[in-house]
């Protein structure tokens, strides 16, 4: 293999790692967005749950304050019935009290029907409490773990530019600008091996005297389809 290929295999293979590692840079910010917005959700449904209670208890509240208008209305008919000397009243009265007494046995059936709900959600409650605790850990572990994951990338990034200024100052200069033209268009591999007698980037055949060439010349190769640097692999 000439030596002009073998440096420019090893930049190849540091930028390509650059790329990949900048690629992974730019989905941690989306990761870490996602992680907030299951958060986000799941606290917004216990929100919710405890809103529906916070509801309830002020329903079944004024319902037992209802009731306790009513009975105090019924004791005041009830004293004002020993006052009363007309039956016509009296029987007026009476009617009142009883109106009042179905309409406390209406006010308390639907107060067991809220306090039933209550008891219905009282379990979602506690489950969305449980559910949310370990959505908050995991969130907080996956925060983490994203933040040690781009630190280390930052570090990573830092030593391979530097090792890449190296390759670059050691590089032939038409070589290198032959290869960057390259990985700018292809943005995979500007250098690939012949493979069975196919280029190892477009996967065309490679006439036998490019082949012949890539093995024993002197001089880049490249396939006549794509482009592509070619060099040769030992089977």
């Amino acid at each position: 293999m000439l030596p002009v290929i073998e440096k420019l295999l090893v930049l190849q293979d540091r930028d390509r790692r650059i790329a990949q590692l900048k690629a992974e840079r730019t989905r941690i910010p989306e990761q870490t967005a996602a992680t907030e917005q299951s958060l986000k959700a799941g606290s917004a449904r216990l929100d919710s749950l405890r809103d529906q209670a916070k509801h309830i208890e002020a329903d079944r509240k004024k319902l037992e304050i209802d009731v306790e208008a009513k009975r105090a209305q019924i004791a005041k008919y009830r004293t004002q019935l020993s006052l009363i000397k007309s039956n016509t009243e009296y029987q007026a009265l009476l009617k009142e009290i009883a109106k009042a007494e179905q309409e406390i046995d209406v006010i308390e059936t639907h107060e067991l029907e809220v306090m039933e709900k209550s008891d219905q959600l009282q379990p979602a409650v506690k489950q969305e409490q449980a559910a949310l605790k370990e959505i908050t850990v995991k969130a907080e572990a996956e925060r983490a773990e994203l933040q040690k994951r781009s630190a280390m990338i930052e570090q990573e990034l830092v030593k391979l530019q530097t090792e890449r200024g190296t390759l670059v100052q050691d590089a032939d200069p038409d070589a290198l600008y032959r290869y960057e033209r390259l990985m700018h268009s292809k943005s995979d591999f500007a250098i690939v091996p012949i493979r069975n007698g196919n280029c190892g980037g477009c996967h065309l055949n490679i006439p036998p005297q490019l082949v012949h060439n890539a093995k024993n010349g002197t001089t880049l190769t490249s396939c006549d389809y794509c482009g592509r640097i070619l060099y040769w692999q030992p089977e």
